[in-house]
């Protein structure tokens, strides 16, 4: 069986060993590895920076797949990475974690962006073990795993690089585009897969070229619909670890906080909805939380939520009812 969760600092050192056995990636991040541990240790947990671990379940624990790696970056490096001369961008992201101009986007600018005109969502190179790297179900599985992560945020970019031609077929085939060369132009020509590989280009797709392809998994991607409750940032860490499950001994251990603290986030919700949204739920101010209709009304705000993750998603109030619809 094959589980995802989320890339913990005990992991790191396996996963940059995959990606240094790698025989196409290896090569391509060249002496930025040996730093790649360093780049990826500050960012963990950061509303900036996704990381996710596929393992499998083994007789004797689990083994380690790969990872899967993505950050939200400014719009500069978004513009400089799509311009010629292409560069890996592994190796470029590395060095600008580095040594800058830092490209990743703090928690503060994800809240703003996400607020407003939207998100740089770029997938940053990563590798896997070699016998799940033609492995249909597995990158099925990824796929969906990486749609519900970003489910909910307001994405206008996603860009990428594929160090194989199958991985450049399922980009194209979900309805991404590349770009390579001096001169270059958007193409979706997998006539030329092989030689696209092999030198720096870029896999892009964008709102408007999304917009163009209705049906496609891409298409899916970039809908997006503006949050209206507000949760504050502690309410929507308890939620995001309620749709986990758990009894809230269990939430506050996970969040690190006490049983106490756990509950007083719970009553901030449903006080939040009543003053916000009272007719999506219908919370009673002062029912018992423990009850059964206090149970049977948290269920259905995690029904709700799993409906509208853009709730979940680091948002300001104040500058969504100032942006553009």
């Amino acid at each position: 069986m094959i589980r995802y969760s989320s890339l913990q600092l005990e992991d790191i050192s396996t996963c940059v060993k995959i990606i240094a056995a790698d025989p196409v990636l290896g090569p391509r991040y060249g002496s930025t590895l040996s730093h790649l541990e360093s780049a990826w240790r500050p960012l963990l947990h950061s509303d900036g920076f996704f990381s996710m671990v596929s393992k499998e379940s083994t007789p004797g624990g689990s083994k380690t797949l790969g990872v899967h790696v993505t950050c939200f970056i400014t719009d500069e490096f978004a513009t400089a990475i799509a311009t010629p001369p292409f560069k890996w961008l592994g190796q470029e992201l590395v060095n600008r974690a580095l040594h800058g101009p830092y490209p990743i986007l703090t928690d503060a600018q994800v809240r703003t962006a996400n607020s407003a005109d939207g998100l740089n969502l770029m997938v940053w190179p990563t590798s896997f073990i070699p016998e799940f790297e033609t492995n249909a179900e597995y990158w099925q599985a990824s796929q969906a795993a990486f749609f519900e992560v970003f489910r909910g945020f307001r994405i206008k970019r996603m860009q990428t690089q594929a160090p194989r031609p199958m991985l450049l077929g399922i980009a194209v085939n979900s309805g991404a585009w590349y770009l390579m060369g001096e001169d270059p132009k958007h193409s979706q020509d997998l006539g030329k897969a092989e030689s696209v590989v092999l030198q720096p280009h870029l896999i892009e797709v964008t709102r408007a070229m999304a917009s163009q392809q209705p049906g496609t998994w891409v298409h899916q991607f970039f809908a997006y619909r503006k949050p209206e409750i507000g949760f504050s940032r502690s309410e929507q860490r308890l939620l995001s670890a309620a749709l986990e499950g758990g009894t809230d001994e269990e939430l506050a251990q996970r969040l690190g906080i006490s049983l106490s603290a756990v509950k007083k986030r719970w009553a901030s919700v449903y006080l939040r909805i009543n003053a916000r949204k009272p007719s999506h739920l219908k919370f009673e101010r002062n029912e018992n939380p423990q009850g059964d209709r206090g149970r049977e009304k948290k269920h259905k705000l995690l029904a709700y939520l799993r409906e509208h993750p853009e709730e979940l998603r680091p948002y300001s109030m104040k500058l969504l009812h100032r942006a553009a619809p």
